[in-house]
Formats: structure tokens, C-alpha cells, sequence
């Protein structure tokens, strides 16, 4: 079964061995850097990242329906590759494979890039988005093209970067008063009737083990119940 396809847009979540908190400050840098380098390789829109100690997040749109596993297994081989050189480390680095959430972009994208920039600061290691180095929120501020993309919806927020920047921290204080919901055991968010063209898409039939999970705004996130067998997307 594809994984993807053709301009879609992903949450995408890569989790060290054994959940170990492996990264620090220079490991954070080679892995920004072998993100940009995926970016141009493969041509992704790259929207927003997070790296935290023992998982990244990123948040990008794909050019083809194979890019998504070719740039993720080049990626993760890539960094296990260099960050077990340089630290003298063997073995797995990484949990399993990436994990994907399909975005339907007209109904979750800024909730999706503010679900990246308050990872810190939920997990108290940064007061503010702005406080932490590791996530795009400082280029989303100076729409820094060197470092990521701008979707049209966030574009389409102001006349100048200060005031695109100002609608942006109003949805995202809305999404900080919300409870946190996890994205990296979705498969689709978006509203009813992109969720059930998804499934359709993919040729998934309703089933005990899938769980629809109502969000605020009549948006859907389907994916496995807890305890339920797993079905992998990103295979």
C-alpha cells in the first residue's frame, strides 16, 4: 500500500532505541543539517521541525506519492550513519521506522505547526517557542527561506512578515489553551469527509481497531486504538 501521494502533507515522527535520550547540541545541529539537505534532494516544502533529546518532529509537504519513504529512510540512515561515527556509538538508533500522519492542510495546518513549537515548551524545557533553538519557530518568525518553506495559508495571514507573524501567535495561543493531543499515533486528521476520503483512498474499512478521536471545530484524527493491533502507514 502507498504511503503517500502526490502534494500530501505530513506530520512525520522519528523516536530513538528504547526511547533513550540521546541528542544534544551537536547532534541537533547534524541532524538540521541532513534536514536540509533531505529538503533540497527531495524536493519537500519543509513547513516547520522540533528536535527533542529522544524523537524529532517534522512538518513538510511531499512532490511525489514515493517521496515520503525515500527522503525519511534517507534521513534516518543518514544521521544513525554520521551520529554513530562521531560518538562511537553501534547499533539501532532509531525506534522502528517513522511514523506519518496524513494533514489536511485547510482545517489543521496551524494547529499542526503549533503542535511542533509547543513540544518545549509542554515538556518544560523552553518557556516560550522563541526561547528554544532546536524548532523552526525562530524562522517562522523571519520567514527565513534558507530554513523553511511558506505554505499559502500562512502567507495569506498579513500584508507583512510582522503581521503574519502576529496572526500566527494568536492561533498558536489558541492551541497552547487546548490539551495536548499526541499526532504520532494518527494516520489522518482533517475534517469527516477528508478523513473518509483518505480511508477510502487507502482502502481502509471501519474497524473496531481504528479509533475516531473528535477534535475542537468538527475536525476527526483516526488512528489505532490503544491496545489494538497496529497498522502501519509508513510502510
Amino acid at each position: 500500500m502507498c504511503d503517500s501521494y502526490e502534494d500530501a502533507v505530513h506530520h512525520v515522527t522519528l523516536r530513538c532505541n528504547n526511547r533513550e535520550f540521546l541528542f544534544s547540541d551537536s547532534s541537533f545541529a547534524l541532524f538540521r543539517d541532513i534536514l536540509q539537505e533531505a529538503r533540497r534532494k527531495f524536493h519537500l516544502a519543509l513547513y516547520n521541525y522540533c528536535l527533542m533529546t529522544n524523537h524529532v518532529h517534522l512538518f513538510f509537504k511531499v512532490e511525489w506519492a514515493d517521496t515520503l519513504s525515500k527522503a525519511m529512510h534517507w534521513i534516518a540512515n543518514s544521521f544513525s550513519r554520521r551520529f554513530n561515527k562521531a560518538s562511537g556509538r553501534h547499533g539501532h538508533l532509531w525506534e522502528g521506522r517513522f511514523r506519518s500522519t496524513i494533514v489536511e492542510a485547510a482545517s489543521y495546518f496551524f494547529r499542526c505547526m503549533a503542535y511542533l513549537d509547543l513540544n518545549p515548551v509542554r515538556a518544560g524545557i523552553a518557556a516560550t517557542p522563541l526561547g528554544y533553538r532546536w524548532c523552526g519557530h525562530r524562522a517562522v518568525r523571519d520567514e527565513d527561506l534558507r530554513e523553511l518553506d511558506f505554505h499559502p495559508l500562512y502567507l495569506e495571514g498579513g500584508r507583512e512578515a510582522a503581521s503574519r507573524y502576529a496572526s500566527y501567535m494568536k492561533l498558536l495561543a489558541e492551541e497552547a489553551a487546548r490539551s495536548p493531543m499526541s499526532l504520532a499515533r494518527a494516520y489522518f486528521v482533517g475534517t469527516r469527509r477528508f478523513v473518509k476520503r483518505m480511508m477510502d483512498r487507502f482502502e481502509l474499512q471501519a474497524a473496531p481497531s481504528y479509533s475516531r478521536r473528535e477534535l475542537d471545530g468538527g475536525l476527526v484524527c483516526l488512528g489505532p486504538r490503544w491496545g489494538g493491533k497496529r497498522r502501519h502507514f509508513d510502510k
